[in-house]
């Protein structure tokens, strides 16, 4: 029997959370090793060997090192055809893609503002939110905002009937809308597809991995 593939994880990375669940869905057998970013092992030479950018989190298969969080799902999701989140069909994989792209595109940038001032600024000790430059945003949260909710109003997920990767992907950052204040309750078809990613066994199984 071969080694496992080890993903390296912060805990408090949604990015993480978002590979981790995805993993657990699809039965991955992974060796789970965090790295401690508020001590900067993420900045060790040892880590940046795997990953020159010094983020989390990183997949090692083998010999094949592989980094970026939509590649690392991706990689996950093409390790068995044999279910839906990564579909076979060309189109319907085009529209998974498209919307993680989207995602890295619009969304987790109209979040990432909100989640640093309001949350991982006081915890750093970096002072008091920038509400002014918060409001400044907020436009352009409001906006990918709602068309997200829009395109959540059929039934089922973001990509159709079934779960994909991109669920995964797009409800990772608004893990922590009520920490941060991010108020998402007038979309409604977004809150309760939010409600329901995060309600999956495989989530909470992310959000309480532990150290080994």
């Amino acid at each position: 029997m071969g080694c496992l593939m080890r993903l390296f994880i912060h805990p408090a990375s949604p990015n993480c959370v978002a590979a981790l669940a995805v993993a657990r869905r699809l039965r991955s057998e992974l060796d789970i090793r965090h790295v401690d970013l508020f001590s900067g092992e993420h900045r060790n030479p040892e880590f940046l060997t795997l990953n020159p950018n010094g983020l989390v989190p990183v997949l090692r298969d083998g010999d094949f090192v592989l980094w970026e969080t939509v590649a690392i799902l991706e990689y996950l999701g093409s390790l068995e055809p044999t279910h839906f989140l990564l579909p076979i069909d060309l189109r319907q994989r085009a529209d998974v893609l498209r919307w993680m792209a989207w995602g890295l595109a619009h969304w987790n940038p109209s979040l990432q503002p909100f989640i640093f001032e309001r949350m991982f600024k006081p915890m750093k000790g970096l002072g008091a939110s920038d509400e002014q430059r918060l409001a400044s945003i907020q436009p352009k949260l409001d906006q990918a905002a709602a068309l997200l909710d829009t395109a959540l109003e059929r039934p089922g997920y973001l990509c159709g009937d079934h779960l994909t990767l991109a669920d995964y992907f797009l409800a990772a950052y608004p893990m922590y809308a009520l920490k941060s204040r991010i108020n998402l309750t007038p979309y409604e078809n977004l809150s309760r597809w939010l409600d329901h990613i995060h309600s999956l066994e495989e989530w909470h199984f992310a959000i309480g991995e532990k150290a080994n």
